[in-house]
C-alpha cells in the first residue's frame, strides 16, 4: 500500500476514534445544556485554540478565496455550525439506538453523493465491505436481538439526526474544493471561525432569556475534549484523510465509530463487552479491512489489469 494511502487510512481511523468519544461525552452533556450551548462552547474552544497560531496565515492567503466565499460559508455552516448542533438536538428527543442506526447511513449517503456529483464508483470489494460493516453495526446496536428493531419508535430527533447525516455528507463532498495553496490547518481554522460566529446569535438569545447554563468543572472538562479532541484534532485528521484516500474510502472507515464507542464505554464507564458487541465489532473491522485491502490483493490486481487491457 503506498505511503500516502496508508497515511490517509491512519488519519481516518484517528478521526473516528476521537469522534466516538464525542458521542459518549455529548450524551452526558445533553441533560444540562442545550444543543446550541454545546456547539457554542465546543467551537469556541476550538476557535481560541486555533486563532493565535493561524490568523497570520489566514490573512496571507485570503486572496485565494476571492471567488469562493459562497463555498467557504457553505463548508463552515454544514461542517461546523449545523452538523454538530443537529446531533446534539437529536440526542434530546430520540433514543441512542435510533441515532446509531441513522448515523450508520452516513457513509452510504457520502458514497451516493460522490457517485452522483463526482462520478466516483464503488469497487466490488468496497460494496461488500460496506455490506459487512452495516451488518456489524446492526448487530452491535441491537445487542444481537431482533426485538430491538421491532420496538423502535421514531420521533422528531430522528429527523434531526438524518439532517446531521446530510450536513456531514455535503461537507465532505465540498471539501475537495479547498485551494491547495491554502494551508489545511489555517483553512480549517477559518471554517471554525465562521461556523463559531454563526452560533453567537443563538447563544446570545439563550443568555438574554436566561436559558443558558454555566458549565460545571466536569462539564468544562468534557467541553475541552469535544473542542480540542473531537473538534480540532479529529476534523484536521479527517480533512487530511479525504485528501489522501477520497470520500468513499474515508466514509467506509466511518463505520468504526460504533465499535470504538463500545470499547471506550467499557474502559471509561466500566461497561462489559458482550458477545454481540464482539461479533459486531469483528464484522465492522472485517468489512473495513476487506474494502481497504481487497483491491490490493493479487487476484484483484490481475482482474483490474485485464479490464484495462480490454478498455478501448
Amino acid at each position: 500500500m503506498p505511503l500516502p494511502t496508508f497515511k490517509g487510512y491512519a488519519l481516518a481511523f484517528s478521526a473516528t476514534l476521537l469522534w466516538s468519544g464525542n458521542f459518549i461525552v455529548a450524551r452526558g452533556l445533553a441533560n444540562d445544556h442545550s444543543p446550541v450551548e454545546i456547539s457554542f462552547w465546543r467551537w469556541g474552544i476550538a476557535f481560541l485554540a486555533l486563532a493565535p497560531f493561524t490568523i497570520k496565515t489566514i490573512i496571507e492567503h485570503l486572496h485565494l478565496l476571492k471567488r469562493a466565499w459562497g463555498h467557504i460559508l457553505f463548508l463552515a455552516l454544514t461542517g461546523v455550525t449545523l452538523f454538530n448542533t443537529a446531533i446534539y438536538k437529536a440526542g434530546h428527543t430520540t433514543e441512542a439506538t435510533n441515532m446509531a442506526l441513522l448515523a450508520a447511513s452516513s457513509p452510504i449517503v457520502m458514497a451516493l453523493l460522490a457517485r452522483a456529483f463526482l462520478g466516483q464508483r464503488l469497487s466490488r470489494h468496497q460494496i461488500w465491505g460496506i455490506v459487512t460493516a452495516v451488518c456489524g453495526v446492526l448487530v452491535l446496536i441491537s445487542k444481537g436481538s431482533l426485538a430491538t428493531f421491532a420496538a423502535l419508535t421514531f420521533a422528531e430527533g430522528d429527523i434531526w439526526m438524518m439532517a446531521a447525516v446530510l450536513f456531514f455528507a455535503a461537507y465532505n463532498l465540498q471539501l475537495r474544493k479547498r485551494p491547495k495553496e491554502f494551508p489545511q490547518t489555517a483553512f480549517f481554522a477559518l471554517l471554525v471561525s465562521l461556523g463559531f460566529f454563526a452560533l453567537v446569535p443563538g447563544m446570545g438569545y439563550l443568555l438574554l432569556t436566561g436559558q443558558a447554563t454555566i458549565p460545571t468543572v466536569n462539564a468544562g472538562a468534557a467541553m475541552l475534549y469535544i473542542g480540542l479532541g473531537a473538534g480540532v484534532t479529529a476534523f484536521l485528521c479527517w480533512n487530511a484523510a479525504i485528501e489522501h484516500i477520497g470520500i468513499i474510502r474515508a466514509g467506509i472507515i466511518y463505520y468504526s465509530i460504533p465499535f470504538f464507542a463500545s470499547v471506550e464505554a467499557m474502559i471509561v464507564l466500566g461497561e462489559t463487552m458482550t458477545l454481540p458487541q464482539l461479533l459486531g465489532g469483528a464484522l465492522i473491522l472485517g468489512g473495513i479491512l476487506y474494502s481497504v485491502l481487497g483491491d490490493a490483493l493479487p487476484a484483484s490486481a490481475l482482474i483490474n489489469k485485464a479490464k484495462a487491457a480490454r478498455a478501448p
